[in-house]
C-alpha cells in the first residue's frame, strides 16, 4: 500500500472511531432512556431539573451528599464514589455514615478528587452510567456545567450555614427521600430531629441567664483541626441545650479565635473541647501548663470533650449527641433520666441503624494533671 493510501485508510479509521465514540457517549450520557417517564423538580438552588421517575444509579458529589444517601439508606445505589469518601470509608469516628457502607463499596470507580467545588471527571462519570448526580457545595453554573456536559440529570442540596442544622438540610432530606423514593424514611428522620431539639429546649426552659452556667467551646473544628483559642458563638449544640455561651459576648458570629487573655478572665464555669482537636491540645498542654492549670473549669474537673461533628460537613447525628452531653453535663437535675450511653445509641442508630461499636475520647470529662499528658476518661 503506498504512503498516500495509507494515510488515507488510517484517516478514514480514525474518523470511524471518533463517530462511534460520539455515538457511545451520546447513548451513555443520556440521563434516562428515550421515552421514560420523567418529572420536574426544584433544587434546593432554585434550578428545574427534569429527572427520573426511578433512580436506580447515583452518584453523591461534595461535602455530605453521600451522608444524606445514606441517612436515607441508600447507599447500595451509589455507583461511582469521590476519592475522599473511597480514601475516609472507613474513618467512623469524624464520619460515622461510614458504617452503612458495604465491603463492596471501595471497589467502585472514582469519578474525581472530592471537596467543595471540586469539579468530578465528566468522562469517568459517563462510565458509571448514573441515572442522577446529587451534589452539595457547587454553585449553579459548576453544577449546570456537569450536568451539560454528561447529560446526566443534576440536583443540587445544601446543608445551609457550615456547622448548623439548618432548615436547607431538612429540605434536602426531604427531597432526595422525593428523588429515592424515601419519603417516609425522610420525614420520620426530619420529625424526630424536630422532636429532640424539642425535648432539648423544654428541659432548660425558663431557666433565667444569671442562673445557667458559663460555658466556653474550644478547639472547634472549622475547615480543619485548631487549639483550644478555636471558638464559635451560637455554637449549635450549646444553643440547643440552653447554654450560656461566653463566646457570645463579644458581638461575634460565627467561628473565630479567642485571645487566651480573653479566656481567663471569662473564667468559664465548664469548657468543652472538641476532640477532633485532641492531638493539638495534648501537645499545647505538654508546652503551656501553667495556663491549663489557671484555666478554673481544667483545674476543678469541669472540662469534658465533644463529638468534632463537623467533617465534610454536618454530622447530624454527632451534633444532636453533643447538645444532649452538653444539657446533662449542664443541668443534671433536668437530664436525670438520661442515660448518655443509652441516648447516643439511639440517635446513631435512627439515623444509621447501627449503634457505636467503640468507645471514643468524647463525651468524657477531662483532667489536666500536674504532670503526665491529658486524661480523656
Amino acid at each position: 500500500m503506498s504512503g498516500r493510501r495509507r494515510s488515507v485508510a488510517i484517516g478514514v479509521a480514525v474518523l470511524l472511531a471518533l463517530v462511534l465514540a460520539a455515538g457511545a457517549f451520546h447513548r451513555l450520557s443520556r440521563p434516562f432512556p428515550s421515552g421514560a417517564a420523567g418529572r420536574k423538580i426544584t433544587d434546593l438552588a432554585g434550578r428545574r431539573v427534569v429527572v427520573p421517575a426511578k433512580v436506580k444509579r447515583l452518584v453523591a458529589l461534595g461535602p455530605g451528599a453521600l451522608r444524606l444517601v445514606a441517612y436515607l439508606g441508600a447507599t447500595d445505589r451509589v455507583v461511582g464514589i469521590e476519592d475522599i469518601e473511597r480514601r475516609m470509608a472507613r474513618d467512623t469516628f469524624v464520619r460515622p455514615y461510614a458504617v452503612t457502607l458495604g465491603k463492596e463499596f471501595l471497589k467502585l470507580p472514582v469519578v474525581g478528587t472530592g471537596g467543595p467545588g471540586a469539579l468530578p471527571d465528566p468522562e469517568k462519570l459517563i462510565m458509571c452510567r448514573p441515572d442522577l448526580i446529587v451534589a452539595v457545595a457547587f454553585d449553579s453554573s459548576q453544577l449546570n456545567n456537569v450536568q451539560g456536559r454528561t447529560g446526566v440529570p443534576a440536583v443540587y442540596l445544601s446543608y445551609g450555614e457550615l456547622g448548623v442544622w439548618r432548615e436547607e438540610a431538612r429540605k434536602s432530606l426531604s427531597l432526595l427521600g422525593e428523588l429515592l423514593d424515601r419519603r417516609e424514611r425522610a420525614a420520620a428522620l426530619n420529625a424526630y430531629v424536630t422532636s429532640l431539639e424539642g425535648d432539648l429546649r423544654r428541659r432548660t426552659a425558663g431557666i433565667p441567664a444569671g442562673k445557667r452556667p458559663a460555658a466556653y467551646f474550644g478547639g472547634i473544628s472549622y475547615k480543619g483541626s485548631h487549639g483550644i483559642e478555636s471558638t464559635q458563638a451560637g455554637y449549635p449544640p450549646g444553643c440547643l441545650a440552653g447554654a450560656r455561651n461566653v463566646a457570645d459576648s463579644l458581638g461575634k458570629k460565627g467561628h473565630f479565635f479567642v485571645d487566651r487573655e480573653q479566656l481567663l478572665v471569662w473564667n468559664p464555669d465548664f469548657v468543652f473541647v472538641d476532640a477532633g482537636s485532641r492531638l493539638i491540645l495534648e501537645r499545647d498542654f505538654e508546652k503551656n501548663r501553667k495556663f491549663y492549670r489557671l484555666l478554673g473549669a481544667a483545674g476543678e474537673g469541669k472540662a469534658f470533650s465533644l463529638l468534632p461533628y463537623n467533617y465534610y460537613n454536618t454530622n447530624m447525628e454527632l451534633a444532636l449527641i453533643n447538645a444532649w452531653f452538653i444539657g446533662k453535663t449542664l443541668y443534671p437535675g433536668r437530664f436525670a433520666d438520661i442515660v448518655m450511653e443509652q441516648k447516643s445509641g439511639e440517635i446513631m442508630e435512627r439515623f444509621l441503624g447501627v449503634r457505636p461499636d467503640r468507645e471514643t475520647p468524647a463525651c468524657r470529662r477531662l483532667r489536666f494533671p500536674e504532670t503526665g499528658p491529658v486524661s480523656w476518661k
